[in-house]
């Protein structure tokens, strides 16, 4: 039997808010069937010009931008923090930024979009007093972790939001092996 290794289960998940990363974003994007993308990446944007004719109907159909004040960060957050607690998920960090969230926990083998879907729902209703309607964009896009390098670099990557003003939580019961006890 394969002993399991510290990083293995942990996904490093993004979510935007909703209105906030359309088709023919100047970051590049991909539509759910990848027929229609971009030829670049937020890394590696696009030609301005590309697929700006979509970028412009996407920002005319466009009825709701939803971004997330720095007093509400927390109150989504924690939501968050709970549910994974309630479907046993260890989470290592979580940022709640204006416009997105990352995580990384251990969600096995699960399907990390379903997962971090009902940890969405659940945070949308938590704070639908002061946000009311669908706050969060379609899906997640979710990245298993492959090693511990990429382990330790996606908890930086994370843990940085804060210099943009999110709202960062760390697990202080976690090492910087991977493990959280």
């Amino acid at each position: 039997m394969q002993t399991m290794q510290a990083w293995q289960g942990w996904v490093h998940v993004m979510s935007s808010t909703r209105g906030h990363w359309l088709p023919g974003d100047v970051r590049g994007f991909r539509d759910h069937d990848r027929r229609v993308h971009s030829s670049g990446d937020y890394k590696t944007p696009p030609p301005k010009d590309e697929h700006a004719g979509l970028r412009a109907y996407a920002d005319r159909i466009t009825q709701r931008r939803v971004s997330f004040k720095p007093a509400m960060r927390p109150a989504i957050g924690e939501a968050m923090l709970r549910k994974f607690e309630y479907l046993n998920v260890a989470v290592r960090v979580l940022a709640v930024g204006e416009t997105h969230v990352h995580v990384l926990a251990r969600i096995g083998n699960e399907d990390a979009k379903e997962v971090f879907g009902r940890v969405k729902q659940y945070a949308s209703h938590q704070v639908r007093r002061d946000l009311k309607g669908t706050i969060w964009g379609e899906g997640s896009y979710p990245v298993r972790i492959a090693d511990h390098e990429h382990y330790r670099v996606v908890v930086e990557y994370i843990r940085d939001h804060a210099a943009e003003g999110a709202w960062v939580w760390e697990n202080p019961r976690a090492t910087s092996r991977g493990e959280v006890k």
